[in-house]
C-alpha cells in the first residue's frame, strides 16, 4: 500500500531473519533533525523503518542492522490530526491546537477475520459518517480469549509465531491495513498494546518487543496508546486466589515499567492511558497505576450494569477530574449497548450527555456484538454477555445518537463549558443521576434531560420535572432550543427574556412535564444580546 498517503514515509532495508532482532533505523529529515524510530521485517523478510512525513524533501534511513536507503517526498505531506495532551487542559487537541472532541467507538478485535475487508471498511464509513473520531482497538492480544485459539486468528495466523520466538510478519502486514483504513477515514486508533494476562503468557521480554513492534510500524501515524487493557488483570480463573491482591499489583508494577520503556520508545511522544479493569476498584487509570506510571489521558472503565452503573460512572469521573495536574478524562468503557439484554439506545444517549456536560473530553460508545466482531454464535469471544452478530450491532440505534451527540457539541465551544449544576432546576446529584445535567459558559447553556421512564415514580411516572429552570443566566436576551437528542430535531424555540436574577422558566406542555414529550430532551442555549 502507498503510505505517503497516510503522511508515513517507508524505507526498505536489507534482508533479515525474522526472529532475530530488528535492531533499530536513524532517519534524517529535509530538515536535518534526527528521528530514532525501532526497525521492523515485512512479511517478504526485508526489514522496514517508517517515520511520519513532516516536510517535503530527502529522509535518508541509517539501519542499525547496516543498511541506507535514500527516500524522496517531492510533495507537502497531506492533512491529518496528531493529537496531543496540553500540560493542564482537559482535553486534546490536534498540532494546530484545535480542539479534539473524543468520540469512540470499541472495536477490540478490529484485526479479526469474522468481518471481511469489505465489510469493516463499510463500518468504518458508517462510523465516520455518524460524527466518530476515535476507534479503541487492540494489537491481535485480545480480550476474553487467550494466544492461538481460533477466536483470535487472522488469516489462520496469530500476532506471534506458534513458538512465540517473535511477532508473525504475515499477521501485522495484514492488521495494518485495518489501520490503514481507519486513518484514512479521518479516525484516530486508540491502539491499546494487549490485555494484562498475556503478560504472564508472553512474558516482559516478548511483550517489549511486541510494543516496540507497534510502535515500528504505527508510531508515524496519527495514534495513540492505551499501555494494556484491563491493567492488573490475570487469567480469569486467577480472580478467586486468596493472593489476588499481591497479582494485581505485580501486573500493574511490570506494565508500568513497560510504559515507561513506550515512552523512552516512541519518538513522537504519542498520549498514553492505561485501562483500568473495576473488579479491583479501579474505575480510572488513576485508581490503576497511581504514581507508579505517567498518563497524558485518563480512561475510566465502570461497570456493564445498565442504570445501576451511572452513579459509580459519575464519581469516577468526579474523582478522576479533581486530580491535579488537570488530565483529560474519558470514559474508555461502560454499559455496551445490548450487554446482558440491557443498556438500550436511552441509556447509551444518558451516558454520553451526563459525562460531556460533567467534564469530561469525550466518551467512548461500545456494542454488544461489535467489540469482539462476533457472529451470533456460542464460539464467539465473551459470548456469556449475549450473541448479537455484530452487523446487527452495528446498526443499533445508540451508536447514531452518541455520534449526533458529538456533532451537537461540535457546533458550541464545548472545550469552554464546565459542569454547571446549579445552572438548572432541578438538577442531577451523584444520589439522584437521573435528573437534568447542565454545562457551559457565560454565552452558552447545555442542558440535558434524562428520560422519565429512569426516574423513580410518583404516580406511575416521574413529576420530577413538572417544571424545568434555568439559573444563574446573565441578564439578556437567549435563544433556547429544545433539542430532539435522537434525531437532532428542534421541536420549539424561546426567545428567553432574563432579568437581573438569571432565572427562565420553561413554558409548560402538560401538567406532568415542561418538556414535549416524557423522553430525553437537550436545551441548547444562546445568548443572543444584553439586557437593555
Amino acid at each position: 500500500m502507498d503510505w505517503s498517503t497516510l503522511g508515513v514515509v517507508q524505507a526498505l532495508g536489507g534482508g533479515a531473519d525474522p526472529a532475530a532482532d530488528p535492531g533499530t533505523c536513524r532517519v534524517t529529515t529535509p530538515d536535518g533533525h534526527t528521528v530514532d524510530i525501532p526497525a521492523f521485517t515485512g512479511a517478504d523478510g526485508r526489514l522496514r523503518a517508517r517515520v511520519r512525513h513532516t516536510a517535503p524533501g530527502t529522509y535518508e534511513f541509517t539501519f542499525s542492522a547496516g543498511t541506507t536507503a535514500t527516500v524522496e517526498m517531492p510533495a507537502p505531506p497531506p492533512p491529518r490530526r496528531d493529537l496531543t495532551a496540553r500540560p493542564g487542559e482537559r482535553f486534546l487537541r490536534d498540532e494546530n491546537g484545535q480542539p479534539f472532541l473524543w468520540v469512540a467507538d470499541t472495536w477490540w478485535y478490529a484485526f479479526s477475520e469474522r468481518a471481511d475487508d469489505a465489510a469493516f471498511a463499510e463500518l468504518v464509513q458508517l462510523r465516520r459518517t455518524q460524527g466518530f473520531t476515535v476507534v479503541q482497538l487492540v494489537a491481535g492480544l485480545y480480550p476474553e480469549t487467550t494466544a492461538f485459539t481460533p477466536q483470535a486468528a487472522t488469516g489462520g495466523r496469530w500476532s506471534w509465531t506458534p513458538d512465540l520466538s517473535h511477532p508473525d510478519p504475515q499477521w501485522w502486514d495484514d492488521a495494518e491495513r485495518r489501520l490503514a483504513a481507519v486513518v484514512a477515514a479521518g479516525l484516530t486508533p486508540a491502539v491499546v498494546g494487549a490485555w494484562s494476562y498475556y503478560l504472564l503468557d508472553l512474558g516482559d521480554e516478548r511483550i517489549r518487543r511486541h510494543w516496540r513492534e507497534i510502535i515500528a510500524r504505527w508510531a508515524a501515524l496519527p495514534v495513540l496508546w492505551c499501555v494494556c487493557g484491563e491493567v492488573g488483570l490475570p487469567h480469569y480463573d486467577e480472580l478467586t486466589a486468596d493472593d489476588l491482591p499481591d497479582r494485581v499489583a505485580d501486573l500493574v508494577t511490570r506494565w508500568s515499567a513497560i510504559g515507561a520503556e513506550l515512552r523512552r520508545t516512541d519518538p513522537y511522544q504519542r498520549p498514553v492511558t492505561y485501562h483500568p479493569c473495576p473488579a479491583f476498584r479501579h474505575h480510572t487509570s488513576l485508581d490503576a497505576v497511581g504514581d507508579q506510571a505517567e498518563v497524558d489521558l485518563v480512561w475510566m472503565q465502570t461497570g456493564h450494569a445498565d442504570r445501576g452503573s451511572v452513579a459509580q460512572s459519575l464519581r469516577a469521573l468526579d474523582q478522576a477530574r479533581a486530580a491535579e495536574p488537570p488530565l483529560p478524562v474519558v470514559n474508555s468503557e461502560v454499559c455496551y449497548e445490548g450487554i446482558a439484554a440491557g443498556s438500550s439506545a436511552t441509556l447509551q444517549r444518558m451516558l454520553f450527555w451526563s459525562h460531556m456536560l460533567g467534564g469530561a473530553a469525550g466518551h467512548t460508545y461500545g456494542a454488544q456484538g461489535i467489540w469482539a466482531f462476533a457472529r451470533g454464535r456460542a464460539d464467539d469471544p465473551g459470548d456469556v454477555w449475549g450473541t448479537t452478530d455484530w452487523q446487527e450491532a452495528a446498526r443499533l440505534p445508540g451508536a447514531a445518537q452518541t455520534g449526533l451527540g458529538g456533532r451537537l457539541l461540535s457546533e458550541l465551544r464545548w472545550w469552554e463549558h464546565r459542569p454547571w449544576q446549579s445552572g438548572v432546576a432541578p438538577y442531577a446529584t451523584r444520589e439522584s443521576p437521573f435528573l437534568p445535567y447542565c454545562a457551559g459558559t457565560g454565552t452558552e447553556r447545555v442542558v440535558y434531560v434524562p428520560a422519565n421512564s429512569l426516574r423513580e415514580p410518583t404516580i406511575g411516572i416521574s413529576l420530577a420535572l413538572r417544571t424545568l429552570g434555568l439559573r444563574e443566566l446573565g441578564a439578556g436576551t437567549w435563544r433556547v432550543d429544545v433539542v430532539n437528542p435522537r434525531t437532532g430535531a428542534v421541536a420549539a424555540t424561546h426567545a428567553a427574556r432574563v432579568d437581573a436574577t438569571g432565572e427562565w422558566e420553561l413554558p409548560g406542555t402538560h401538567f406532568a412535564t415542561s418538556l414535549p414529550t416524557f423522553e430525553d430532551w437537550l436545551l441548547i442555549c444562546r445568548k443572543e444580546g444584553d439586557a437593555a
